[in-house]
């Protein structure tokens, strides 16, 4: 019976420096974070093959600044989730210094050439930049690009190859 006593007692005097009184307020902190549902990418535009074609002149990119005609693509998303107002899509690569807005270093065999990278209102998409779309509801996303060769000067035959990644944050 002693030894019972006693070990009440001492587990009183240790718990006593930690109880709170019941006069006392206690506090609860909630919190969290709520984000936008992602859409999600049509399969077709998952990876994107952009042909220039085969027969692009050299005598049509001699002067430095020139470029071949635009190819025009289409990266659709669907099935974007109600409350999600805006998609931006932010462009990653390779980026040419002469112009990093829009322009993406060439890894093919033709010298004097970069890959150029535009959105549907002349925007450049280089490395860092970005696209917005309000997203409207019952209408899919569509992020028209256009991909062009740009000439830095007396380009070389030979093949044009840049890849390009894009990554999406929802609102």
């Amino acid at each position: 019976m002693k030894l019972s006593l006693l070990v009440v007692v001492c587990a009183s005097i240790l718990t006593t420096g930690t109880v709170v009184r019941a006069d006392e307020p206690v506090t609860i902190n909630v919190t969290g974070t709520i984000v936008a549902s992602p859409c999600t990418i049509d399969p077709q535009s998952i990876t994107k093959n952009i042909s220039l074609g085969d027969d692009i002149q050299t005598s049509d990119l001699v002067t430095a600044g020139s470029q071949s005609q635009t190819v025009t693509a289409d990266i659709i998303l669907t099935k974007c989730p109600a409350g999600t107002s805006s998609v931006t899509a932010t462009f990653h690569g390779t980026a040419d210094s002469t112009d990093p807005t829009k322009l993406y270093t060439n890894t093919g065999t033709a010298e004097n050439v970069a890959v150029g990278l535009e959105g549907d209102s002349a925007q450049g998409l280089g490395d860092g930049q970005t696209y917005t779309l309000a997203i409207t509801s019952g209408v899919d996303p569509d992020f028209k690009v256009s991909a062009y060769a740009y000439s830095l000067g007396d380009v070389t035959p030979g093949t044009i190859n840049s890849v390009v990644t894009v990554g999406f944050a929802y609102n």
